[in-house]
């Protein structure tokens, strides 16, 4: 019976062997495996990183020339303009045209005036002899295809001297419908590359260049390239050099709209070019009737960094899965004897197992995170833009109202532009949550917190299904301090989480606005929560959707967790929703039962004091006369500003050059009463200029205007170098009213 005994056992030795020897390769391939698809998905992200460049550049350009299309038709529309071609009044016409290469000559070359039979009888700025004639053997083709089609064209980029293009963009002039001949604007291809694409970085070595149909070398950060044929002129310069990856890459770019490749070449800008493999990303923008191919190139090898950290990584996973596969036949092999051993290392192998699969999710959501600083950015740039474009329609609408009597048709038009022109700063707002480097707080203001749940729930009742039923009950709630755009989006994101959990059974949206006393919250309150006040405003969202498990709910408010389908969300909303409560001093509460529906309150600090007692609005400006030095670098902001601050009694200067603008001050420090100054400028910003301007009059009032409060522009403030701050867009008579507390304070 021994015998028999020990043969079973050995046999089963021999298959538990064979089980783990089938199992470690296994694991083997599956860690390999891994190793693969991580390093695949870092390339990946690479790639269309460079491809989202390149796009996002041609879009550029495109829009770019788009734009200065726009302009020089604006300027042949001009009857005078069409007049003055018609009569041969040069002087008004060349004034004109002055004017417009003032406006516009950080990007404008030179514009000419040709007469309706091809003759260039003008050019801004002038030309010598010899350069006027190069001029018109560079135009002669052109012109004459103008002359025959009569209607506008933009020209293929031409060299006009060594390592500098120009693109020229034809618009002919009319008047009466009789055409008078036409304007030629010349646009350099050097200061189009400085001003949109020299910043694109790529990596220590990469860079981004244009080149046009024809394979010629159009835009590139080494001045001796442009002009070369990227493939020809290589060839000739080094015979024995390789081309044949460079030549595929030129044939994909020349045959696609836009692609990504991985291929050898070489860094032509080395005194020695070694062979090297590449990463190119490139796109097309169609300028005129050519294309031309814009491209984002890195070098491969500085995508080694993070691949050999993965596969470090991977070694380090694989070293633990051995580590525990030798643990785990070690034990098994004695198991066989102690049943209850056996199940005491099991469970430690589904321990270290779990730790594993968590160390793995922790990397996909470091993946995450960085793609969401990239939306941060893009949108932070896209909100500064938007600001921009806003400070002249407030600003101008602003102007026009106070010159109309209220009771004009007009008015009302008025009324509504500037109406809609605040809710589209309302939605930049909102935008800039992604993107603000501040926590908010300097945008706290005392309201009515009933008007914003009002205002949020009309703009949600849009959004909501037919089948979900939105009920709203209210009291009267009084006024709490805090940031109204991220109250708007804490309400927004809770009801927009209840109708989802409803929108395929439909159901009850319920939003319940009021007030209770600290004492009856105490219980509820989280453990160590305390408060300065007697009441709280309460804002209660329900729903009559699926419900949640307590395990669920003890995870809603991690980043990253989500019980969403993959795209429908980042598991960042409720997150973002307890960051925003907790930065008020607030407290947010959870009940949810399966099948039954969830219910989510939040709790607000309530003021003691009335909205009505708050003198922003009431106070009317005074109308003494106070010189103001205004600085902005863009001419429509600028001139809307200065428009907007003479009405209200102020001797405004105005200078878009910040360096010219601390020249004047260095004239006379003394001359101003205060400073007006946009923070983000280029040679000198907004808050260094403040920081100079106090060394020369340590008395000087500054104003800083900005998109975005950083913590750097606290602490300006904080050191008395800048007086406040405001945030773009601002209107003549915001900005007036922040003028005058800001001299009052000083008894001026």
């Amino acid at each position: 019976m021994g015998i028999i005994a020990n043969k079973d056992l050995n046999r089963k030795n021999l298959l538990t062997l064979i089980l783990f020897v089938t199992t470690f390769l296994i694991l083997v391939y599956m860690v390999y495996k891994t190793y693969c698809e991580n390093t695949n998905t870092i390339i990946a992200q690479q790639e269309q990183q460079m491809l989202t460049i390149s796009k996002s550049a041609s879009t550029n350009l495109e829009v770019f020339f788009n734009e200065k299309t726009d302009n020089l038709k604006i300027l042949t529309g001009n009857h005078d303009v069409a007049l003055g071609m018609a009569s041969f009044d040069f002087g008004a016409l060349q004034n004109a045209l002055g004017a417009f290469y003032q406006a516009k000559h950080e990007s404008v070359q030179r514009i000419y005036e040709v007469n309706k039979i091809g003759e260039i009888v003008y050019m801004y700025p002038e030309a010598n002899g010899e350069e006027a004639g190069k001029i018109h053997n560079m135009l002669n083709e052109d012109i004459q295809k103008v002359l025959k089609e009569r209607k506008s064209f933009i020209s293929r980029a031409k060299m006009d001297q060594p390592g500098h293009f120009v693109v020229n963009i034809f618009e002919p002039v009319f008047l009466d419908r009789e055409f008078e001949g036409m304007l030629v604007g010349s646009v350099d291809l050097n200061v189009v590359y400085e001003s949109l694409l020299k910043s694109v970085k790529v990596g220590q070595k990469g860079y981004i260049m244009v080149k046009d149909q024809d394979g010629i070398i159009l835009m590139h950060p080494a001045k001796d390239q442009i002009g070369i044929d990227v493939i020809d002129t290589r060839k000739q310069l080094y015979p024995n050099f390789d081309f044949k990856d460079l030549e595929n890459l030129v044939n994909m770019q020349m045959s696609q709209k836009e692609g990504v490749m991985e291929y050898y070449s070489y860094w032509w800008t080395d005194k020695d070019p070694k062979r090297t493999k590449k990463l190119n990303a490139f796109s097309r923008a169609n300028i005129g009737d050519s294309f031309w191919i814009v491209a984002v190139t890195m070098d491969y090898d500085e995508l080694e960094e993070p691949i050999a950290q993965n596969q470090i990584r991977t070694f380090q996973i694989f070293g633990l899965i051995v580590l525990i596969f030798s643990v785990a036949v070690f034990i098994i092999m004695r198991v066989l004897r102690n049943k209850k051993a056996l199940e005491v290392e099991t469970k430690y192998l589904r321990e270290l197992n779990a730790a594993t699969e968590e160390l793995r999710n922790k990397d996909l959501q470091l993946q995450h995170a960085q793609k969401l600083q990239v939306i941060g950015t893009l949108t932070g740039g896209i909100a500064h833009e938007f600001n921009n474009l806003l400070s002249p329609i407030q600003g101008y609408t602003e102007i026009i109202m106070n010159q109309v009597d209220p009771k004009e048709e007009i008015y009302d038009y008025l009324n509504e532009i500037s109406e809609a022109s605040g809710k589209a700063k309302d939605i930049i707002e909102q935008i800039l949550v992604f993107s603000r480097l501040d926590n908010g707080k300097s945008k706290f203001i005392p309201f009515n917190i009933e008007e914003q749940v009002e205002k949020t729930l009309k703009l949600l009742k849009c959004t909501l299904p037919l089948n979900v039923e939105l009920i709203y009950k209210k009291e009267d709630t009084g006024v709490i301090l805090a940031n109204k755009v991220q109250i708007h989006q804490v309400l927004f994101n809770l009801c927009k989480n209840a109708y989802h959990a409803m929108k395929d059974t439909g159901g009850v949206l319920k939003v319940t606005l009021d007030t209770v006393p600290m004492e009856e919250i105490k219980q509820q309150a989280p453990q160590g929560f305390t408060a300065d006040v007697k009441h709280f405003v309460r804002i209660s969202v329900s729903d009559t959707g699926y419900g949640m498990s307590k395990e669920t709910v003890s995870k809603i408010f991690d980043p990253f967790f989500t019980t969403k389908l993959i795209g429908e969300g980042t598991g960042l909303g409720l997150f973002i929703v307890q960051g925003i409560v907790q930065n008020h001093q607030g407290f947010i509460l959870v009940v949810s039962e399966i099948g039954k529906g969830s219910t989510f309150t939040v709790y607000f600090p309530k003021l003691s004091t009335r909205l009505e007692d708050s003198k922003e609005y009431a106070e009317k400006i005074p109308g003494d006369l106070k010189t103001v030095l205004l600085v902005d670098d863009l001419e429509k902001v600028l001139k809307v500003t200065k428009k907007g601050l003479e009405p209200f009694g102020f001797k405004v200067y105005a200078e878009s050059n910040s360096v010219e603008a601390l020249k004047v001050f260095e004239q006379n420090p003394d001359r101003f009463d205060i400073v007006v100054t946009d923070q983000a400028m280029p040679y000198i910003r907004g808050l260094e200029l403040a920081e100079r301007m106090k060394v020369l009059n340590p008395t000087i009032k500054i104003l800083l205007v900005t998109g975005v409060v950083e913590e750097e522009v606290l602490e300006f403030k904080e050191k008395s170098i800048i007086d406040d701050y405001m945030y773009k867009p601002v209107t003549g008579s915001e900005m007036a009213r922040k003028i005058r507390e800001i001299l009052q304070s000083e008894g001026r």
